[in-house]
C-alpha cells in the first residue's frame, strides 16, 4: 500500500512539473520582446508562471480529492474521525512554500540588478512628459525632438521626469515603465535588440488629453540613427519642427503637422479668427499673447488651466516670433 502510494504521488508529481513546463514555454502572452531587458523579464515572468501552474493544480487537485473522497456518504450520520493535527505535515507545508518564496525572490532580485545595470558608456535620454505629449531631449548634441530614435545594441539610460502632473513612460516592448514626477528624475536602463518601432505610452491617468499622450520609439541601425541625428539638428530652427517639439500637437489640431489634438482649440485658419477672439488686437499679438498667458483668453468650449504658462522660459523670443509666423501662415 505504501508503495502504490508512493508511485501515484510520483506520477502526479511528474505530471505537474511537465504540466507547468508545458505552461511556461507556450504561454505568449507579452509583445515581442524588443530589448536585452525584456528577455531577462520574460524569462522571469514564464518560471513565475510555471511554478504557479504547477502550485495551482496541486491545490486545486488536492481540494478536488478530499470533497470527493471525504464527503459524507448517503445514510452515514455518525461523526467523523477526531483529527488533532500532523506535525511531519504541517512542518512540510510550511518550509516547501518559504523555500520556494526565498528561490524566487533571490532570482528575481538577480534578475532586478541585472535589468538595472546600464552597461558600459550608455547614452543619455532626457524624458519629459507633459499635458499631453513626450519630449525627447539628446543632450549631447543639444537636441529636442517628438519621437524617440535609438541605435539597436547601444545602452541606453533614460532620465525621465515631468514638467506639471505625473505620468508614466511605458514602452510595452521593452518591458520598462517609470513614472515621470514633477521636480524628480527617474532613471531606466534600456539596451535596445531589436530594429522596429515600438509604441510609447503613458500608463498614468493625467487629465483630459490622456488618451492621446502617445508617441513611438525607432530603433535602428548606428548609420540610420547617425543620419536621423544629423537631419534633426538640420530641422532645429524649423518651426514646424518646433510646434513638435514644444509639445503643441499633443493638444491642437493642425493640418501641416498632422496632429489631431482636441485638448485645446485647432490652429488651422488661426489667422482669420484671430480677430474675433481678441478685440483690438491683431493676429500676431493675439497667437504671441496665447503662448505666454494662455489663461488670458479661453475659447469657448474648452478648459482653462491645461496649457502650460512656462514657454516663456522654455522657447527664446527668435523661436516663439518664428512659431507665430508659422501658425499665421496656415490656412
Amino acid at each position: 500500500m505504501r508503495e502504490r502510494t508512493l508511485f501515484l504521488s510520483a506520477i502526479v508529481a511528474i505530471v505537474l512539473v511537465a504540466l507547468g513546463f508545458v505552461v511556461a514555454s507556450q504561454a505568449n502572452l507579452m509583445p515581442p520582446a524588443a530589448s536585452t531587458r525584456a528577455v531577462e523579464v520574460d524569462q522571469l515572468f514564464r518560471v513565475l508562471l510555471g511554478v504557479s501552474t504547477v502550485i495551482f493544480f496541486l491545490v486545486e487537485g488536492a481540494l478536488v480529492f478530499a470533497v470527493l473522497r471525504f464527503r459524507k456518504r448517503a445514510g452515514d450520520d455518525k461523526d467523523g474521525p477526531p483529527i488533532h493535527g500532523n506535525a511531519s505535515l504541517e512542518i512540510l507545508w510550511t518550509l516547501i512554500p518559504t523555500a520556494i518564496v526565498v528561490v524566487i525572490g533571490v532570482y528575481s532580485f538577480q534578475v532586478l540588478m541585472s535589468i538595472e545595470n546600464p552597461g558600459r558608456s550608455p547614452r543619455i535620454v532626457e524624458i519629459i512628459g507633459r499635458q499631453f505629449a513626450w519630449n525627447f531631449r539628446y543632450p549631447d548634441q543639444d537636441l529636442a525632438t517628438s519621437e524617440l530614435h535609438l541605435p539597436v545594441g547601444q545602452p541606453v539610460v533614460f532620465q525621465i521626469t515631468s514638467e506639471d502632473v505625473i505620468h508614466s513612460f511605458w514602452v510595452p516592448a521593452f518591458r520598462g515603465k517609470r513614472d515621470a514626477t514633477p521636480g524628480q528624475v527617474s532613471e531606466m536602463a534600456i539596451t535596445p535588440r531589436e530594429i522596429g518601432v515600438f509604441p510609447v505610452r503613458c500608463a498614468e491617468l493625467c487629465g483630459a488629453g490622456h488618451s492621446i499622450m502617445t508617441s513611438q520609439v525607432v530603433v535602428e541601425s548606428q548609420d540610420a540613427f547617425d543620419s536621423w541625428l544629423a537631419q534633426q539638428q538640420a530641422l532645429a530652427n524649423d518651426p514646424g519642427q518646433l510646434f513638435l517639439t514644444a509639445g503643441c500637437g499633443g493638444c491642437h489640431t493642425l493640418a501641416v503637422t498632422g496632429n489631431t489634438g482636441v485638448v485645446g482649440p485647432p490652429l488651422d485658419g488661426l489667422a482669420a479668427r484671430a480677430g474675433e477672439r481678441g478685440p483690438g488686437e491683431d493676429a500676431a499679438h493675439y497667437i504671441e499673447k496665447s503662448i505666454l498667458e494662455p489663461d488670458g483668453f479661453i475659447v469657448p468650449g474648452f478648459q482653462p488651466g491645461l496649457m502650460p504658462k512656462d514657454f516663456g522660459q522654455r522657447l527664446t523670443p527668435q523661436q516663439i516670433q518664428a512659431l507665430v509666423a508659422f501658425l499665421l501662415a496656415q490656412p
